[in-house]
């Protein structure tokens, strides 16, 4: 079977690095400074800045001096600095980064910027995402930009975690189906005063028994058949 994959597909070569998906994200050229690091307008840090603050990058080129780091434009609540002594990749949080866990997109900051600018004189990005976080859960976002960005993000946040289904309380024996289930195989009685669950009725046109009687013969035929050749 790998023979016969191989003929019709030819061989196809799987990325062994997990870490992968950052190399395809947007990269942005910055300096690294005591405080962290700024990308449009906003500021990150963490840990993993702590030996190259104030150092300059061994990159050449147009970006000299600067080093890279990887962008999400779905969550810029985050960025992704790779380490160039291990080379293992390491999150920046950004400072105003909203205290429920969930994503933040640049076109949603771009919009709360610009409403928290329409009504306070010296607004800041902390209050800007603070008033449009509010302001879609009360609904009062409704225009089509808007929208998006409100379903964009619950896109983003929607499935992490499934809720478990069924009740410690009531497992799944304790159903009624399963119960009948038991009982016929069990030779078990309903418990008195059960009221008796309604039989199944079969479709008209359709005879059951018959269709496996003639299934029986004809697996023989084809064994006898598969058997000759």
């Amino acid at each position: 079977m790998f023979e016969h994959g191989m003929a019709r597909a030819g061989y196809i070569e799987v990325p062994r690095d997990r870490e992968l998906a950052f190399e395809f994200l947007r990269t942005e050229w910055r300096t690294i400074q005591n405080y962290g690091v700024e990308i449009g307008r906003r500021r990150y840090n963490g840990p993993a800045l702590n030996p190259y603050r104030n150092a300059k990058s061994p990159h050449r080129g147009p970006a000299e001096g600067s080093w890279p780091f990887q962008v999400d434009p779905d969550d810029i609540t985050r960025i992704y600095f790779r380490d160039p002594a291990d080379r293992r990749w390491h999150p920046l949080l950004w400072e105003h980064a909203p205290s429920a866990d969930m994503p933040l997109s640049e076109d949603a900051l771009a919009f709360a910027r610009k409403l928290a600018a329409a009504k306070y004189r010296y607004p800041d990005d902390r209050l800007a995402v603070a008033d449009l976080l509010e302001r879609w859960n009360l609904g009062l976002g409704t225009s089509i930009v808007e929208r998006r960005m409100a379903l964009r993000l619950s896109r983003e946040q929607a499935g992490i975690e499934l809720p478990e289904t069924g009740s410690e309380t009531e497992p799944v024996a304790s159903l009624p189906s399963v119960r009948k289930a038991l009982g016929q195989e069990e030779g078990l009685s309903e418990p008195a005063g059960a009221e008796p669950e309604p039989e199944d009725v079969p479709e008209a046109g359709y005879d059951d028994d018959a269709d496996l009687d003639d299934l029986t013969d004809e697996d023989d035929f084809y064994a006898d058949a598969l058997e000759d050749v």
